[in-house]
């Protein structure tokens, strides 16, 4: 802590040297070019999202960090004290809420990016715009087709009574490219017995005549497919 209080204070003292026409100068196309950069990242992350994970507040965080990067190295005194300024700034707010190893890959890289626009390296800044067109043009290749090999978590309720080892076997192979039993649980006052599942689907389009069959086999007890989770239990 006592070096970022050092950090910060040599900061704040070397914005006194940025007062020319020159430097300021300097300094504004920095920015500027920080700016643009965050701008392209921002909507790289809006369209490898989907609806329903993509979060604006986080969107426009990643224009703003480049733009403070590039602002802080630019008007250095020292480049190691700025970047470390920086990036415990653009890190210790989300360390904690960030789930997604993509979304902190996203920060780093605005951090990466402001700093070569904070040290003028505009040439070398254009790498990150490349990364941008590669990571976009990558995920509408996966994304093509989304009807097939799409994970999801199966849960499936059966009574005590049921022996259920192997009863799903053949439905799941039939309808599934892969799976696994994650985990088994006793609900119900011990009355249901419900069996979680790591699926891999091979046809959405084959998904009413998938759950009749389970349905069928689980003697119409509570069944239900939901998106992916890594960890269930």
């Amino acid at each position: 802590m006592d070096q970022f209080v050092t950090s910060l204070q040599t900061w704040f003292n070397s914005l006194t040297g940025v007062n020319s026409g020159t430097n300021l100068l300097n300094v504004g196309i920095a920015v500027v070019v920080s700016v643009v950069l965050g701008v392209v990242i921002l909507f790289t992350h809006k369209f490898t999202s989907d609806e329903f994970t993509y979060d604006k507040n986080f969107g426009l965080v990643l224009v703003f960090i480049p733009a403070t990067v590039a602002l802080m190295v630019s008007t250095r005194a020292s480049i190691g004290a700025a970047l470390s300024i920086a990036g415990v700034l653009a890190i210790v707010r989300y360390r904690s809420t960030l789930t997604n190893p993509r979304d902190l890959a996203f920060i780093f890289v605005s951090v990466a990016a402001g700093f070569a626009a904070g040290v003028n390296l505009y040439l070398g800044a254009l790498i990150f715009v490349f990364i941008c067109i590669v990571v976009a043009v990558l995920h509408a290749i996966l994304a093509a087709d989304k009807t097939t090999n799409v994970k999801k978590t199966l849960k499936i309720a059966v009574p005590e009574s049921i022996d259920f080892d192997g009863v799903f076997e053949p439905v799941l192979q039939k309808y599934t490219k892969s799976h696994k039993l994650v985990g088994v649980r006793v609900i119900s006052g011990g009355t249901l017995i419900e069996l979680t599942y790591s699926i891999k689907i091979k046809d959405m389009k084959e998904m009413k005549a998938f759950i009749d069959e389970l349905r069928t086999l689980n003697a119409n007890f509570k069944l239900s497919i939901q998106e992916y989770i890594a960890e269930p239990f």
